[in-house]
């Protein structure tokens, strides 16, 4: 990058950064709290060498843990790899389109990026995330790259940011066998045609050196993770495909304002896919494929599927949608061009396209209001209301996504009630109960019983709203009335 481009790029970055830092220290939502607890507040030693379970980030957790010793335990610290990672991405972005596309069309990728509602989302959110989606884009500039060139060092610089990624999150395995497929199919059609194989001696040595630093991280917890993975998750009858496609078209549709505005979107990335594969089969696949191996994956994985596992993929998303939005009017414009002058068409074009990336830039901007207007989870406010209504002999009850963050994160003596029995038993006494929960469809799924008794038994006081899909705290109170 030189001269003006480098200047756009840093001042789209500064623009993520800043929007990415605002909100940086509002309340912790139950997956960081859980995280924090469990792992991250536990020494390097232990986090490297102990598997809690699937929400375990081992990297993340790893930098975050380095990032308490530098400044010590707050919400801004938990975060900031996360905050880290998304703002890296950024540029990130510029350099993978601008390998594939115009630097105009791989600038309004990197500024749509830049005001993206989920990607701002993820970059606040401690979790391995928005990491993932910032080795996504490596691996794949780094393998096309390569391809490209047949260099070594972008091979090399491919097995450390698939490796990373692998250890970041184990769904990150999904696309990078995406990417192993592409170079397989090339490799494949090369030996077909007789061509000399040579050229794929690199592309093998780094699938060997990625294995090897995959399995080199994983070594201390090998044994807990296939353990744990034998197990059946007590999430799955809540978390299933449909609802996280639901979910996912929902939480879309949130980010880009309104369902009119995804359909829109979403006419204009189908163009946008068709004119990559009239480019290139090779970057098309780079780009689609991925999406197709994460929900085969997690569906033939047989374990819960939640529409967050589609998030490392929005680079590719970003890319393609934008170029959807350079192509379609260039397209009308071509159809029309005996009508107009070539100079007067280049005008028509260019204006259009500005329009279209303005107002999807507008768009996405202002959704980052509701970002900011809420937590994620808003146990904080739930837990000062409930301490300055609760009188004297009143009992304060605990369920579903209410239970840990209460009993394990602010250790409030609540008492937690897992079934519908343990609640009844509770208003027998005949005393006023109070009732914080939250996610009611997990406890629904695991307590039918329990989730009727609260819906009809109690008299919501009050909802304390969060950006987390069902994870509205809610504040109950029995007798109804």
């Amino acid at each position: 990058m030189k001269g003006a481009i480098a200047l756009w790029v840093s001042a789209i970055t500064l623009i993520g950064a800043a929007v990415r830092i605002a909100g940086l220290n509002r309340g912790l939502w139950w997956d960081e709290i859980y995280m924090l607890v469990v792992s991250i507040r536990r020494p390097l030693s232990q986090i490297v060498t102990i598997f809690p379970g699937d929400n375990q980030h081992p990297l993340y957790s790893v930098l975050a843990r380095l990032s308490f010793v530098a400044f010590g335990e707050h919400v801004w610290t938990l975060r900031l790899p996360a905050l880290l990672f998304g703002v890296a991405a950024i540029p990130a972005l510029y350099l993978l389109t601008s390998t594939v596309a115009p630097r105009t069309e791989a600038l309004a990728a990197s500024a749509f990026l830049a005001v993206s509602y989920h990607h701002v989302w993820f970059s606040q959110n401690a979790r391995g995330y928005s990491g993932l989606a910032l080795f996504a884009i490596f691996t794949t500039y780094f393998l096309l790259r390569g391809y490209q060139t047949n260099r070594r060092g972008f091979y090399i610089a491919y097995s450390v940011a698939a490796a990373l990624g692998v250890y970041t999150h184990l769904t990150m395995v999904f696309p990078v066998a995406a990417q192993v497929a592409v170079m397989g199919a090339l490799a494949f059609a090369d030996w077909r045609t007789g061509a000399e194989m040579k050229r794929w001696k690199f592309p093998l040595h780094a699938l060997g050196l990625a294995i090897m630093l995959v399995l080199l991280f994983y070594a201390p917890i090998l044994a807990q993770m296939r353990h744990f993975f034998q197990r059946k998750s007590v999430l799955q009858s809540a978390s299933t495909p449909s609802w996280a496609m639901g979910e996912l078209l929902r939480g879309l549709a949130l980010g880009f304002g309104t369902w009119a505005a995804l359909t829109g979107a979403a006419i204009f990335a189908l163009y946008g896919a068709w004119s990559y594969w009239r480019q290139s089969k090779v970057v098309f696949s780079l780009l689609v494929l991925p999406a197709f191996f994460m929900g085969a994956g997690t569906l033939l994985a047989g374990r819960t599927m939640y529409p967050r596992f589609y998030f490392p993929l929005i680079g590719f998303g970003v890319m393609i949608l934008m170029r959807g939005l350079f192509a379609v009017p260039a397209f009308l414009n071509e159809r029309a061009r005996g009508k107009r002058t070539a100079n007067a068409l280049c005008a028509i074009t260019n204006s259009l396209t500005a329009v279209l990336v303005a107002g999807l830039l507008a768009a996405s901007s202002a959704t980052l209001v509701r970002n900011y207007r809420y937590p994620k989870q808003d146990f904080e406010g739930a837990m000062h209301f409930l301490e300055a209504q609760t009188k004297p002999g009143e009992k304060v009850l605990t369920a579903g996504g209410a239970i840990y963050p209460y009993h394990d994160y602010f250790l409030k003596p609540w008492q937690s009630v897992l079934t519908l029995e343990e609640l009844q038993n509770v208003c027998l006494q005949g005393k006023p109960v109070w009732m914080v929960y939250s996610f009611p469809r997990y406890i629904r799924a695991a307590a039918p019983g329990l989730m009727k008794m609260i819906q009809e038994r109690f008299t919501t006081v009050r909802v304390f709203p969060g950006t987390i899909g069902d994870g509205d705290v809610v504040v109950a109170r029995y007798p109804k009335g």
